[in-house]
C-alpha cells in the first residue's frame, strides 16, 4: 500500500523534529521531501518562537518592572553564545548591515576590534601568518625572537643601501682621481667629470 504523503503542517513539524535532532538541511530535505528554501522560513519561525517562550519564562520569574532587552542587547547575548552574524540576522530579523553593526560594537566591548581590523585590512596575508605560525612552533620561537628577526633583517637592508653608496661614491672618486692625473700631464683644458660645476676642480 503506497505512503500517504505528509500534509503542510506535518512537513512543519517533521523539519523541526529533524533539526532538533541535528540533522544536517540535506538530511532533513531527503527524509522530509522539502526543499532547503521551504526549509529557512520554519525554523526561522520556530527560533521566534522559541525565543519568544523563552522571553516569557524569564519575565514569569522576574519582577514587574524588568525592562524587555533591546535588539542590541539580544544580539550581543548571541555573540557571546558563538552565533554568526548570518545567524543573528535570521534570528532577530534584521538586515545584515544592522546584524554586522552590532557585531563590530560587539567587539569593541570585549575589546576584539582591533583584532577584527587587523584581520579586515591583512586577510590576504593570512596563509603568511600561518606559515609563519607554523615555523615559530616547529623551533620553538617566541614573538619576541620574530621581531628581531625582522628587525635584524631591516639593519641588513639598511647596510646593503649603504654599501651601494659607498660604492656609487668610490666610483666616483676614481674618476675624479683620473682626471686630475691626466690634467697634470697635459696642457688642455681639464676633463671635468659629468655633472660637476667648473670651480670644484680649481686648486
Amino acid at each position: 500500500m503506497p505512503e500517504i504523503p505528509l500534509n503542510k503542517f506535518e512537513k512543519h513539524d517533521l523539519v523541526i523534529k529533524l533539526h532538533k535532532e541535528g540533522k544536517t538541511y540535506r538530511e532533513i530535505c531527503h527524509m522530509a521531501l522539502v526543499s532547503p528554501r521551504d526549509i529557512k522560513p520554519i525554523l526561522k519561525e520556530y527560533e521566534r518562537k522559541k525565543r519568544l517562550e523563552n522571553s516569557k519564562r524569564k519575565g514569569n520569574n522576574q519582577e514587574p518592572t524588568t525592562k524587555k532587552l533591546s535588539i542590541s542587547s539580544q544580539a550581543f547575548i548571541l555573540y557571546q553564545e558563538g552565533k554568526k552574524i548570518s545567524d543573528v540576522k535570521i534570528l532577530l530579523d534584521i538586515p545584515f548591515k544592522k546584524a554586522m553593526i552590532f557585531w563590530v560594537q560587539y567587539l569593541k566591548s570585549i575589546r576584539m576590534e582591533d583584532c577584527y581590523e587587523f584581520y579586515k585590512e591583512h586577510s590576504y596575508d593570512i596563509p603568511t601568518f600561518l606559515s609563519i605560525k607554523n615555523f615559530m612552533e616547529r623551533n620553538n620561537m617566541s614573538g619576541k625572537d620574530i621581531l628581531h628577526v625582522l628587525r635584524t633583517a631591516n639593519e641588513v637592508i639598511n647596510l646593503n643601501n649603504i654599501i651601494v653608496n659607498l660604492k656609487t661614491e668610490i666610483e666616483r672618486l676614481e674618476q675624479v682621481k683620473n682626471n686630475y692625473s691626466l690634467n697634470q700631464h697635459a696642457n688642455y683644458q681639464p676633463l671635468l667629470p659629468l655633472g660637476l660645476p667648473e670651480y670644484y676642480y680649481r686648486y
